[in-house]
């Protein structure tokens, strides 16, 4: 995607209607009409990114968790710029990432939280996967980081399920 290239390699700033046009050789208002704005092309670019970060199938609910995290982390290290304009511009909340959560939420639900505790959960685990991916991607340590094999965050990840899991008011 045309849009998602100029944002990763260019930066925020550099995705405008107007750049990503003559990147594309077509008028700027083609993708305005497609989009409806610069809103609904970060929702679509966010969507297609966030489209592919899936929950195994089978396994516990802690486990399947924890993979859906590591996989949002990933996405997450390998496109920082998408998901600072995602949280700058709070009229974008992407269907994906809605997905996601509302996904992170019935797992941790299963796991036998109570709803207050399961919101309470959740935002600690996406902020944490927020914060540890982009402070890696700001850092030297995210140009040689293979999100894949991110051991630091994973190692981490363990711990808060298993505090999740020995949590005695759960």
């Amino acid at each position: 995607m045309a849009a998602l290239d100029l944002l990763d390699n260019d930066g925020a700033d550099a995705l405008t209607m107007r750049a990503l046009a003559k990147r594309l050789g077509i008028n700027p208002m083609t993708i305005h009409h497609h989009f409806g704005g610069r809103d609904g092309l970060i929702g679509a670019m966010s969507d297609a990114v966030y489209a592919q970060v899936r929950a195994l199938e089978n396994g516990t609910p802690v486990d399947r968790i924890g993979e859906l995290l590591k996989a949002y982390h990933g996405h997450v290290l390998r496109h920082p710029a998408l998901t600072m304009l995602i949280f700058s511009r709070p009229t974008v909340f992407p269907q994906q990432a809605e997905r996601i959560t509302n996904e992170i939420s019935t797992l941790l639900a299963e796991v036998g939280l109570p709803d207050d505790r399961t919101a309470l959960w959740r935002d600690i685990l996406v902020d944490f996967t927020h914060g540890s991916a982009l402070a890696i991607a700001m850092s030297a340590r995210g140009l040689d980081c293979d999100p894949e094999e991110d051991q630091a965050f994973t190692m981490a990840l363990t711990e808060l399920l298993t505090g999740l899991i020995r949590a005695p008011d759960r």
